[in-house]
């Protein structure tokens, strides 16, 4: 008779499409090792995730359908709202009891969503935000949202976090310099596109990727600026909208094309190729540019902390070019973005795998009693 395989619900936030596509890797790692992945979201993220994984299982899990203001700045309309998001995490929490029973699950990953944990299964938390940075004008509020977080990162029996431990790393602060909670570890950059794949001949090259993400209205705001600007001079563009379904190359004048989402395969391959990347500084789109070696234009989400710290300091060290949203030049950005170094980390997926099958064993060897201990409690 043969074992049954253990059946790994993966639950990405609804924040942009970065948490998604980061699940990519953790998805096939988990395949690798012999579980079976049973993904968990909606909108976008199932979406695209559904293209990724056409032989997989899903569910619908409502996410916390997060909307920034064109007005007040993204770090304090988050605060303003943190009932409403404690309200979302609350919802999920126990949304899972019944996911668990009618799903047969025998794990749960989690990519940033805080409620999504319980002692019937083993639960992982994905972050790179142990330390949140709030605005400027709240930062006297920073020791208690990093008590909130590691609150909810105690509740998991285990948190990964999609960095190195060492020097050079990604994060920063974001997950160095302050003790971590005793269940965190460090499990590698996460990258849905393979470094070593062969160039596809077939598929056009361009001098320039950009690539629109996050919530809206602001996505819709940089997509609109990036057309107003596309192309600066002569360099072929190529202008991801960030918006799963379609994935047709469509020219929408000379020197720019356009499509709304394309596969990771593909979107790797022109990667590969070299083109300098114009994108937020998402840290999912941050971890694969450094994997794939592109130069890169960052332009943070206005008012989102984590993106405007992320942008500033890679930009102090030389690594990539910041420019603020509302001041993009991209004539005069572009040449100055080619004189920066670039970043390229030389990282295998041992650190993932070699997690994974942790998580695995750990799950192999539960107690009778179906429960498990979170041994930071």
């Amino acid at each position: 008779m043969s074992q049954k395989k253990p059946r790994i619900l993966v639950c990405p936030l609804d924040w942009g499409l970065g948490h998604a596509t980061r699940c990519i890797p953790v998805i096939r790692s988990l395949m690798k090792a012999g579980a079976e992945p049973v993904i968990a979201a909606d909108g976008p993220q199932l979406h695209l995730l559904r293209l990724e994984f056409p032989g997989a299982e899903f569910v619908n899990l409502r996410g916390y359908r997060v909307q920034y203001s064109k007005r007040i700045p993204a770090g304090i309309y988050l605060l303003m709202h943190l009932p409403r998001l404690l309200f979302n995490v609350y919802r999920e929490h126990r949304k899972l009891i019944k996911l668990i029973t009618t799903l047969d699950i025998d794990g749960v990953i989690s990519d940033n969503r805080y409620g999504l944990w319980n002692n019937r299964t083993c639960s992982v938390l994905i972050t790179h935000q142990v330390n949140i940075l709030p605005p400027a004008a709240l930062r006297v509020f920073s020791p208690v949202l990093r008590a909130i977080v590691r609150f909810f990162i105690r509740r998991y029996h285990i948190c990964w976090v999609p960095d190195l431990a060492t020097t050079p790393n990604l994060s920063g602060q974001l997950s160095h310099g302050k003790a971590l909670p005793e269940n965190t570890s460090y499990i590698g950059l996460l990258s849905r596109f393979d470094k070593s794949a062969d160039n596809n001949k077939g598929l056009n090259s361009y001098d320039i990727v950009a690539i629109v993400s996050g919530p809206e209205p602001q996505r819709s705001i940089f997509e609109e600026i990036l057309i107003n600007q596309l192309p600066p001079g002569e360099k072929k563009c190529l202008l991801l909208r960030g918006l799963p379904g379609d994935t047709e190359i469509r020219p929408i004048r000379k020197n720019l094309d356009v499509a709304h989402h394309l596969p990771s395969a593909m979107l790797g391959e022109l990667l590969r190729s070299g083109p300098l990347v114009i994108c937020r500084a998402g840290y999912s789109t941050l971890m694969e540019i450094a994997m794939m070696g592109n130069k890169a234009i960052l332009i943070p989400t206005p008012g989102q902390t984590e993106q405007e710290y992320l942008a500033e300091i890679l930009d102090k060290s030389g690594i990539y070019l910041a420019c603020k949203q509302g001041d993009l030049n991209l004539r005069s950005a572009i040449e100055e973005a080619g004189r920066r170094q670039g970043l390229r980390f030389h990282q295998e997926n041992q650190l993932l795998e070699s997690a994974v099958k942790a998580l695995l064993e750990k799950i192999k060897q539960a107690p009778e009693t179906g429960r498990y201990r979170n041994r930071t409690q």
